[in-house]
């Protein structure tokens, strides 16, 4: 079974997952940006939840994970097109619903914000994983070799986020 959601509470203390490694929330008074990992943890600007409360909350989480992702997801992508023999038209993070990443029939490749709480190993099968469909728009077997050809442990990665991927989440 898959591991079960996250409820979360907005106070000091409370685990958030970057990277695939757990930072503790401190609520703080006067920072400069509503949120911040620094010394270790996350430092969220407490004005922001007296005012916004959760809402306004998980969107600075969002808002972060966005910011992180794009340069990671960037970086990632160029050092893994090479290996895969392609070139995709750009990279994008944001919300995807319930999808991890997507690429477009432009060769637009898509990750959601979340995959920023995954361990870096994860993310880059979930890169991988995109470029390959460049070369196949499928699951098939063909599809697989591909991706076996570039990461030859993706099993172990695509499990890893089976079992924990619903843990990765606000």
């Amino acid at each position: 079974m898959n591991a079960t959601a996250v409820i979360r509470e907005w106070v000091n203390g409370e685990t958030f997952l970057y990277l695939g490694r757990s930072y503790r929330l401190s609520l703080v008074s006067d920072q400069d940006g509503d949120l911040k990992l620094k010394e270790g943890r996350f430092c969220l600007s407490r004005s922001l939840i007296d005012q916004g409360g959760e809402t306004a909350a998980r969107k600075a989480f969002e808002a972060f994970y966005c910011a992180k992702g794009e340069k990671r997801v960037r970086d990632r992508v160029a050092y893994f097109a090479p290996k895969v023999g392609v070139t995709p038209s750009g990279t994008a993070v944001k919300d995807l619903g319930y999808r991890w990443a997507s690429c477009s029939k432009d060769n637009l490749l898509r990750f959601h914000w979340k995959c920023m709480m995954a361990p870096s190993t994860i993310i880059d099968y979930m890169v991988v994983h995109e470029l390959c469909h460049m070369h196949q728009r499928n699951h098939t077997e063909a599809f697989w070799n591909e991706v076996d050809k570039v990461m030859p442990d993706y099993r172990e990665r695509k499990e890893w986020l089976r079992r924990h991927g619903a843990g990765l989440d606000l």
